[in-house]
């Protein structure tokens, strides 16, 4: 019997290959949305450190100019963290989609392997088979056609 091929190595090859751009994809796109909340929690840090200073700054008794100076900051602040949060559910949507693709390509990936487990199964079974013959064969053989005993 000639040895085993799965018969769509090319295709899960491929289909291996373009599992691995996705991951890629999917891991850049974990990356971006880390970097997001990095930035986030940036902001909210230097956010509670300016309205302390504000604080002190009222408490001390500032020029209204530094006031001014102080808030704009946090208005600024504010509107910074509004458009990272809008970035965030983008990217957190971009990762949900990217992940259903990766997914997706998984089970491709899955579905060919088990298919050549199949396969392998069915060539074993296929060869067990042509052995008992050729083991019967050579069994009958020997029954009906008996060496030469020796005189």
């Amino acid at each position: 019997m000639k040895p085993f091929t799965f018969s769509l190595e090319r295709m899960r090859g491929y289909k291996c290959q373009l599992l691995e751009t996705e991951k890629n994809a999917l891991q850049a796109l974990n990356k971006r949305l880390a970097d997001i909340e990095e930035k986030i929690r940036l902001c909210q840090v230097f956010q509670q450190e300016k309205r302390a200073e504000l604080q002190n700054m009222q408490i001390e008794g500032a020029l209204m100019r530094e006031l001014d100076e102080c808030r704009f900051y946090l208005n600024n602040t504010y509107r910074q963290l509004e458009d990272l949060k809008e970035e965030r559910e983008q990217a957190a949507a971009a990762v949900e989609r990217q992940r259903k693709v990766v997914l997706k390509a998984s089970q491709e990936v899955s579905s060919l392997d088990k298919l050549e487990e199949k396969q392998l199964d069915d060539y074993r079974y296929m060869e067990a088979r042509h052995n008992e013959k050729v083991i019967l064969e050579h069994v009958t053989n020997q029954l009906i056609f008996p060496k030469e005993s020796l005189h």
